[in-house]
Formats: C-alpha cells, sequence, structure tokens
C-alpha cells in the first residue's frame, strides 16, 4: 500500500471513530508516527482527505454493482442482488457521518447525490429490461426514474433516518421494498382495483 492509499485507509479509520468532521489531520499524523508534512504532500487539505475517502467508497462499489449485475440475466435476482449489496455497504456509512457531510462539507455531499443518482438509474434499467421480458410491469421509466431518486433522496438521507432513529440500511431496504413490493399485502392484492 502506498503513502496515499496508506493516509486514505487511516483516515477512514479515524472517521469511523470521530465522524468527518471530528477527525482531524493532526490526530491522524500523531495516531500514525506520520508527519503532517506527509500527509500535505499527497492532499492539500481535509475536505481533500474527505472526498478521497468517499471516492474510494464509491468506486468499490461500482464495482462491486457492475459484478453482480454480472452474475445473472434474471431481472429479479439482480434487483435482489443489487439491494443486498447497496444495504451491506450504507451499512459502513453512519447517519453522523453523512449528517457532517450534508452540513459542513457539502461539495462533497453533492457528489454522494449524484453518485446515488446514477446508482438509481442502473436499477431503473434493470426495471425496463425486466419489464420488456414480462418480470415486472411497464410503467412509464421517466416517472419510475423520478419517483425512486426522490423517494431515496427523502427517505435515505441523514436528518431523516436521525430524526426517526433507523439505520441508512433500514430506510434503504425499506424503500426498495415498499418501491418493488408496494404496502398492500398479498391477502388482499386481488382485491385490488385494476
Amino acid at each position: 500500500m502506498d503513502t496515499r492509499e496508506k493516509i486514505i485507509a487511516l483516515f477512514s479509520m479515524l472517521a469511523e471513530e470521530r465522524g468527518f468532521y471530528g477527525a482531524t489531520v493532526d490526530e491522524l499524523a500523531a495516531r500514525n508516527n506520520m508527519s503532517k508534512r506527509t500527509i500535505y504532500r499527497y492532499f492539500k487539505s481535509k475536505e481533500e482527505i474527505i472526498a478521497a475517502v468517499l471516492q474510494q467508497f464509491m468506486m468499490k462499489t461500482e464495482k462491486e454493482v457492475f459484478q453482480v449485475l454480472q452474475n445473472t440475466d434474471n431481472p429479479i435476482e439482480k434487483i435482489t442482488l443489487f439491494v443486498k449489496l447497496i444495504s451491506e455497504r450504507v451499512r459502513i456509512l453512519s447517519p453522523r457521518v453523512l449528517s457532517e457531510l450534508q452540513r459542513h462539507y457539502p461539495d462533497i455531499w453533492e457528489q454522494v447525490e449524484q453518485f446515488r443518482a446514477e446508482k438509481i438509474k442502473y436499477l431503473i434499467q434493470i426495471i425496463l429490461e425486466g419489464s420488456k421480458e414480462g418480470y415486472f410491469k411497464e410503467i412509464n421509466p421517466t416517472i419510475v426514474t423520478a419517483s425512486l431518486l426522490a423517494t431515496v433522496r427523502a427517505v435515505v438521507n441523514p436528518t431523516f433516518v436521525v430524526e426517526n432513529n433507523l439505520t441508512i440500511e433500514e430506510a434503504f431496504k425499506t424503500v426498495m421494498h415498499t418501491f418493488l413490493y408496494g404496502i398492500v399485502s398479498a391477502k388482499y392484492m386481488g382485491n385490488l382495483p385494476q
């Protein structure tokens, strides 16, 4: 592991303990017998380290998503694997960490938002392909994309999660389950108007 990667990994561990806002370059250097000068040789600021930590997280997640999507041709299995993978990955991000990003590092938070929007588009593509094959109902893709993205942004966000004493994982799984299966129990599905 080169020095830059080591700094990213060590800062990530420190941030798990202290949060992004609470973690400092001074503490990072002191805990790891590293000079601040060495850290600043690779990163101009703490914000740049945070951006690198999240970039690494997003790249790893994207790689795993591609691997999952290549494992099967069945759209239902793809969605199931996608939701499972994303739920496992977001478990790493605590509401506190996300809240700090939103409040103190809005430019970095915007990168996270863009990443989420891109991953939702993968999900929508799976649904569209599955619709053509008869696995899912045919629904206007523009409406599906907008409604799912709006729901994820409204529910899988730090403020909502903290205010409602949830985890990011729980919020994401519930949104996806509701989106895919609705709220009507199987017992009453036959009573729905067509």
